[in-house]
């Protein structure tokens, strides 16, 4: 028994270290093998053992199993009373979350104050940061969002009184950073993000403030700078794998492509995104890995008729409702009731997956995009619901049908540009606002201007205040860690292939490193993948990086310098 008990707590011990490397698999497998030959009976030791595996069943997203195991934990630490206390509460945080994913929230909800309160009372701050991260993430889900930033913005001012800010501070501000973004208050998102990444120590620490940042750049304004965001993820990541975060990644990862026009490289971040997210029965998560999916199937399709190239328009297609269908499906599977709060997102996700869906079989549809912003709308997503209308706009201003006069198509159109530019002057989304000012170009609908100044003077004070900012941080956390790293620099790149590579980080399309270098676009293509491959990275933001880190090339701005 002794010995057993011995070696089960090694296991878990190994799979709590596999966990916090980010080995979620190793993890689990060191978990499972610590609850097979850990002792039976009512011990602090079994509780502890139960409560790992469940909070790493937590992490992967296998929430039905969670929830079986950490209520098994909780049972046992009950009844060993005072001395597992602690790993109650632990349990009860981690039974909290599998609960508000699944379809009774609002007992999730109860379970996590429950769990704060009592490591709030055993004075255990790891335990309470978890279960204040945690409740405010539910909140967030169940439609409660105000009271979620609420939560993080009271925890982030006790983790100060207590001196704890720079252990807790950032996750906590990382977390609230989502959650602004989500509703539309931006700047405060950004200030928040430019904090915690202050106040991160290293690398790793700053991990969830740097998602949020990406995602933010990325919808403000596609240069350099969100190439510099986005392109340590992926490399970080590959090494301590979590979808919780690498998923949110290769969706701002496949946005930022989408914007600067390049479908590859889209595609590459939400095939891993996808094969990432089906390995959960995170509903939430999928839900909106699958909409930015369907979003890049439809960019392929326009790209692909553009080469007439049909056999890809049919690939597109097939992939795009396997993943509309997989998607559903997980969603139902959730026991979620349709129409609840904590589905709200998700059915806006899914509404605008099927609103593209629709693109992809050539049939774009404005009552579907309608559907989509409504959903948004009620959602509390003001972003998002510009975005449907631009979509929507798009949708009502295709080539008139013989039945369909273009003046009513113009006059339909009208209405959704407007709102969209609205809310995307409010917000500072430039890469939106600039397609949907070449929209209203296109379709002679006339667009007000007067916030035009104030978003451009806005987004460039930022930049130089905030933006800027944000980079030093990553720049300085990164380069420590870079320097004492000893690396191969030549990669067996050629001389044109390292050309080709200077131009990607310069942030070139194919078509503009083609008119550079006097070559066909089929020929940068061929060079890219031979970068690709040589780099070992799965697309241009990440080469990009690799070559400034690695100092490869020129940085952009030295080669634009003349330096």
């Amino acid at each position: 028994m002794v010995r057993n008990c011995g070696v089960g707590c090694l296991h878990e011990t190994l799979g709590r270290t596999a966990r916090a490397l980010g080995d979620h698999d190793r993890a689990l497998d060191e978990h499972r093998r610590a609850a097979a030959i850990a002792p039976v009976g009512d011990t602090v030791a079994r509780a502890r053992i139960l409560a790992s595996l469940a909070h790493t069943l937590m992490l992967l997203g296998h929430f039905v199993e969670t929830a079986r195991v950490a209520e098994e934990a909780i049972a046992v630490a009950g009844r060993v009373g005072p001395p597992a206390s602690s790993v109650e509460a632990h349990a009860l945080c981690t039974m909290g979350v599998a609960l508000a994913w699944g379809a009774e929230g609002t007992r999730g909800v109860e379970l996590l104050e429950r769990a704060l309160v009592l490591a709030t009372e055993l004075d255990d701050p790891d335990v309470a940061f978890r279960a204040t991260l945690n409740l405010a993430t539910s909140l967030d889900l169940v439609g409660r969002r105000d009271e979620s930033i609420a939560v993080t913005l009271a925890a982030v001012d006790r983790a100060r009184r207590d001196g704890l800010e720079v252990a807790y501070g950032n996750a906590l501000r990382a977390n609230i950073a989502e959650a602004l973004f989500r509703v539309g208050r931006w700047d405060e998102a950004r200030e928040t993000i430019r904090t915690a990444l202050e106040w991160s120590p290293d690398a790793v620490t700053l991990a969830d403030a740097s998602v949020a940042a990406a995602t933010l750049e990325v919808e403000t304004g596609v240069d350099e700078r969100d190439a510099s965001l986005l392109g340590w993820r992926p490399l970080e990541l590959e090494h301590a794998p979590d979808p919780q975060l690498e998923v949110p990644a290769t969706r701002a990862a496949a946005a930022f492509a989408l914007w600067r026009g390049d479908v590859a490289d889209a595609r590459r971040s939400v095939e891993r995104g996808w094969t990432l997210v089906r390995r959960t029965e995170d509903w939430a998560l999928t839900a909106g890995m699958a909409a930015m999916y369907l979003e890049v199937q439809a960019a392929v399709v326009v790209d692909a008729h553009e080469r007439r190239a049909l056999p890809e328009i049919t690939g597109a297609r097939q992939r795009g409702r396997r993943v509309l269908s997989e998607a559903e499906a997980v969603l139902i599977a959730s026991g979620i009731a349709a129409g609840s709060p904590s589905r709200r997102d998700s059915e806006a996700h899914l509404a605008t997956a099927r609103a593209y869906a629709a693109r992809l079989e050539a049939r774009d549809d404005p009552v579907l995009w309608d559907a989509a912003a409504q959903a948004w709308e009620r959602a509390g997503q003001p972003y998002q619901l510009a975005r449907a209308r631009w979509r929507q706009a798009e949708a009502a201003l295709a080539a008139p049908s013989p039945d369909r006069d273009a003046r009513v198509a113009r006059s339909a159109a009208r209405g959704p540009v407007l709102e969209a530019v609205r809310i995307a002057q409010a917000l500072g989304a430039r890469p939106l606002l600039r397609e949907l000012r070449e929209l209203a170009g296109r379709a002679l609908i006339t667009i007000p201007d007067a916030g035009r100044e104030v978003v451009d003077s806005r987004h460039e004070a930022t930049a130089t205040n905030g933006h800027e900012a944000v980079r030093s941080a990553i720049a300085a956390a990164f380069a420590a860690g870079s320097a004492s790293k000893p690396v191969d620099t030549a990669f067996g790149l050629s001389g044109r292939e390292r050309e080709v590579l200077g131009l990607i980080v310069q942030g070139r399309t194919n078509r503009e490193i083609g008119e550079r270098l006097f070559i066909s676009q089929k020929t940068v293509g061929v060079h890219v993948g031979n970068i690709l491959a040589k780099l070992g990275v799965g697309g241009r933001v990440e080469a990009a990086m690799v070559a400034v880190r690695l100092e490869l090339v020129p940085s952009a701005a030295e080669a634009t310098s003349g330096h």
